[in-house]
């Protein structure tokens, strides 16, 4: 089942003044405290960007929220961060100076082409109305041989997953599996590295991959954290991470 034809899929208003209230009314709601799972999907983006070599580069957050990982991508080079809602914008400006802000749709800005090394977006992709155009202007946006990390969510966990709500009014949503998405992003880039984070899920298999009795006997083999690394590896994380890198 293609992400268009997804059952989940909002099927709402997707215009961007109605997209960005909502994610304003989110953010309020989330971005003031940062789950333990949103930290879980920052820290693996810095444990990637850590493992490329140890220049500089220009970065782009595309979806920054409030900017809580621009704070922290600022260690590697300067970063300049986009984000529909523009109301997080605001106090991410205020609080964090030696960035660069933008509010608005990545897709109807007038951004230079070549003008990163490395893009960052987390949880935003599956939120995109045209997630080819999405990958394109990425592309463009970065410098030959750039870099890209993405973290979206896994369509294979979030359908067995009971206590997933529908969408509501401004919210899209395109879920993708792994598979998909390798395949969305093949015409324009090389995909170095991919993993899944944050095991989860009710339904299905899922129901037995994490009930509470399987996971507390494996536990007991080869202890808490492994048996979620070892669900992560077997790509049962809710979680896509995916660095990958642009032709040249």
């Amino acid at each position: 089942m293609s992400p268009a034809t997804h059952p989940l899929d909002s099927s709402v208003n997707w215009d961007t003044d109605t997209q960005r209230k909502f994610w304003n009314t989110w953010d309020t709601q989330h971005l003031n405290t940062i789950s333990e799972e949103t930290r879980r999907r920052g820290d693996e983006v810095l444990s990637l960007i850590s493992s490329l070599d140890r220049q500089r580069r220009r970065i782009l957050e595309i979806g920054c929220g409030n900017g809580w990982l621009v704070e922290r991508l600022l260690s590697f080079g300067p970063v300049t961060g986009v984000d529909i809602a523009d109301e997080p914008i605001q106090d991410a400006r205020c609080r964090i100076p030696s960035a660069k802000f933008y509010a608005g749709d990545i897709l109807q800005m007038d951004l230079p082409n070549n003008s990163f090394d490395l893009i960052v977006t987390l949880e935003t992709f599956s939120h995109v109305g045209d997630q080819p155009r999405f990958i394109e202007l990425i592309a463009s946006l970065l410098s030959d041989r750039g870099y890209l990390i993405l973290t979206t969510q896994n369509r294979s966990m979030y359908m067995r997953n009971s206590r997933i709500a529908p969408p509501v009014q401004g919210q899209l949503r395109h879920w993708v599996t792994l598979q998909e998405l390798r395949a969305l992003l093949s015409s324009r880039f090389d995909c170095l590295r991919s993993s899944t984070v944050e095991p989860g899920g009710d339904r299905g298999i899922l129901r037995l991959v994490n009930s509470r009795k399987l996971t507390g006997v494996l536990a007991r083999i080869l202890s808490k954290e492994r048996v979620i690394h070892l669900k992560e590896r077997l790509g049962f994380g809710q979680t896509l991470v995916l660095l990958a890198r642009k032709r040249g």
